[in-house]
């Protein structure tokens, strides 16, 4: 049977629990515990984490603990929100826990590490528990962590963590049971029922009555805590009638009344939210739980069964451990919650360590394997290096051999080059020739195109043609030829008045077009013609002039 061992250390608000745990199959042995109290002022919360620092330290040094860890941050420093959202697959759950969390928190979204324990679902609507802690102060406490020499696994919330060592000390428990876990600053609140668990932390402890205490007294805090651990002791020396044992009982009667009010306020809300019964048992733990009198004040208020909650149920201590079991139970309730997360159903826990850290946890854990991995990469290439070196001793010898029978080639290669070079320039005289040539006959071809279309126009002739040769912008070149004629009019005797000028223009459309049905020729531009040459001097002959187009695939 498999078996894993892991260090748990629950950081509370006045000491700080390790223990040790292994767990075989379904079962839990604790190896180890120690506990370290905390050396500051417990009026001062700034105080508290360096104190848990030196603490965490003592553990190392004192008790010999190192490595990882799961570490357990105390209520008073968790923000703890109970949203309702629709209910959507996992997958999207996170992003609309996010967005309600924000409406319902007094910080910015981005300066708290945060997770989420899902502890109701009715298919309509998805009950959510929202545990967040500030990010700046989980920074600190993991430097303290690491400074001390441990490597934080995780971060758990004391919050949540009673509901799972309930379902294990308690696997048979059916009825809806409210559990006080007393801290030194703050009281947990956990309501179990058969669908699920509601929770609320208040912040009132252990410090309250102490503080309560000091203000009657007017003695400083670290005086006050100390008479009120000496007055509580079962033999305190304080007789019924001293005037200090009533004003202390005074204070502790406000403190369970105070504590009764809370309780009574937590239940009405956790029946106007759950819809669920009131308690049919409460359970309590917690070092404050040991107030004389509270389970019966307790009692009588709620009208319930009050018992004290056992957490050690089903759990194996191992032999060198000597603290008295009753304090034990008062110790280890977190950690066992966070112990057997693993072994029950529908378990509840989160992990407050930021994504970051986590990321460079991963990364750690695969540095061995990625060193392996990059020495065998490393040598791998070694014999192919090798095999390469021989092979290439023997490509050079080779090399060699060839370049020596490559010479006489490279010099008939040379000649072949220089007779391809002439044959190029013979062959492009030889096309120069062949083109003059067809532009011979071309031109004799045109010529008689032109003759032709002069024929059939009749009283036309021309005295002039031009050959018009341009490069284009793309490159290619153009060509037209200019043709400068007249054409005789014979209506002009009797002056400018009887000439029909849509007669002559006709006419001469249709020479153009009859010059573009030339072979050699694309298209013409319109005729230019000279009118005023007819009605100034009298003439009877029109000049014009027309430019043709030369087809570029038969050039003249």
């Amino acid at each position: 049977m498999s078996s894993s061992k892991r260090l748990i250390i629950n950081c509370g608000a006045s000491r700080v629990t390790a223990a040790v745990i292994s767990s075989h199959g379904g079962s839990l042995q604790v190896d180890k515990l120690v506990t370290e109290d905390l050396q500051y002022d417990l009026s001062n919360e700034d105080a508290i984490l360096p104190s848990i620092g030196e603490a965490l330290k003592a553990l190392a040094h004192t008790h010999k603990l190192s490595g990882k860890a799961t570490l357990i941050v105390p209520g008073n420093q968790i923000l703890t929100k109970t949203i309702r959202i629709p209910h959507i697959e996992e997958a999207k759950r996170a992003q609309i826990i996010a967005f309600e969390a924000q409406q319902n928190i007094p910080y910015p979204l981005h300066e708290v590490v945060w997770d989420s324990q899902v502890v109701g679902d009715d298919g309509v609507e998805t009950e959510v528990l929202f545990i967040a802690a500030k990010s700046s102060m989980v920074d600190e406490f993991c430097g303290y962590v690491s400074a001390a020499g441990f490597t934080v696994d995780s971060i758990s919330a004391a919050t949540v963590l009673d509901y799972n060592t309930l379902q294990f000390a308690y696997p048979e428990l059916d009825d809806d049971v409210l559990l006080i876990n007393i801290g030194a600053r703050s009281t947990n609140l956990l309501f179990r029922n058969p669908d699920g668990f509601f929770v609320r932390n208040i912040q009132l402890g252990g410090n309250s009555l102490t503080q309560n205490i000091a203000d009657s007294l007017g003695k400083p805090f670290a005086q006050a805590e100390a008479v009120k651990h000496k007055f509580f002791a079962e033999d305190n020396g304080y007789s019924a009638d001293d005037s200090g044992a009533k004003l202390l009982t005074s204070c502790s009667e406000s403190f369970m009344r105070r504590m009764s009010q809370e309780i009574t306020r937590s239940i009405v809300n956790y029946r106007r939210q759950k819809g669920g019964a009131a308690p049919k048992r409460i359970l309590l733990n917690g070092r404050g739980s040991l107030l004389k009198g509270l389970a019966e004040q307790l009692s009588t208020t709620q009208k319930v069964e009050v018992e004290f909650f056992d957490p050690l149920q089903n759990v194996t201590l191992d032999g060198s451990i000597d603290t008295e079991m009753e304090v034990l139970r008062l110790q280890t309730s977190e950690i066992i919650g966070e112990a057997c997360r693993d072994m029950i159903p529908n378990a509840a826990g989160v992990n407050l360590l930021p994504e970051a850290i986590q990321s460079a946890m991963a990364f750690s854990r695969k540095k061995p394997f990625i060193l392996l991995a990059a020495a065998c990469l490393a040598l791998a290439p070694f014999p192919v290096l090798v095999a390469y070196m021989n092979a290439n001793a023997a490509y050079s010898d080779q090399v060699q051999t060839i370049q020596a029978e490559l010479q006489p080639l490279q010099s008939s290669q040379a000649q072949i080059r220089k007779f391809q070079e002439q044959a190029e320039a013979t062959s492009q005289a030889i096309q120069r020739v062949e083109g003059l040539v067809n532009s011979k006959s071309n031109w004799i071809k045109f010529f008689a195109e032109l003759q032709g279309s002069l024929h059939l126009a009749e009283d036309v002739w021309l005295d002039k043609l031009n050959v018009l040769r341009e490069a284009a912008a793309d490159g290619k070149s153009s060509y037209e030829v200019v043709v400068e004629g007249q054409l005789l009019v014979r209506d002009s005797a009797n002056g400018v008045e009887d000439v029909d000028v849509d007669a002559l223009t006709e006419q001469l459309k249709k020479l153009r077009s009859s010059f573009e049905d030339s072979e050699f020729i694309v298209s013409s531009h319109s005729p230019v013609v000279t009118w005023t040459k007819l009605q100034d001097e009298g003439l009877n002959v029109l000049p014009f002039t027309i430019n043709l187009v030369v087809d570029a695939a038969k050039p003249l």
